[in-house]
């Protein structure tokens, strides 16, 4: 597996695990994170903070079916499953592209497969 790839996984292991401490380990400090929904989430305390107490999901599983990278580049798709922080169940497909710089992830940015326009 490609060292970035193997990064990626990473990220969604530690999201999974809430395990915020680990988590900016994997990130440049001027990550840029854009998400549907939300305004661009930029910086390490941001991000943290998004995690912490922004996102509307409690807890809950990613499964990737797919991870590819070439370069610095990586993509990776598949489902995540949980609970929202109001009880409700979450169930979203999704794709997502990154940028790696340094061996850490620069930007993300996530795609959610649902009517929009």
């Amino acid at each position: 597996m490609d060292p970035h790839e193997h990064l990626v996984l990473r990220l969604f292991t530690l999201i999974d695990g809430h395990d915020w401490e680990a988590l900016p380990q994997l990130f440049t400090p001027s990550v840029c994170y854009e998400r549907p929904g939300y305004a661009p989430i930029c910086g390490i305390a941001s991000l943290l903070a998004f995690y912490r107490g922004e996102r509307v999901v409690a807890d809950g599983r990613h499964l990737i079916r797919g991870c590819l990278g070439s370069g610095c580049e990586v993509s990776c798709w598949g489902e995540f499953s949980g609970v929202s922080r109001s009880g409700e169940p979450l169930h979203e497909t999704f794709a997502d592209w990154y940028w790696i710089s340094g061996g850490r992830i620069s930007r993300r940015k996530t795609f959610f497969y649902r009517p929009a326009i």
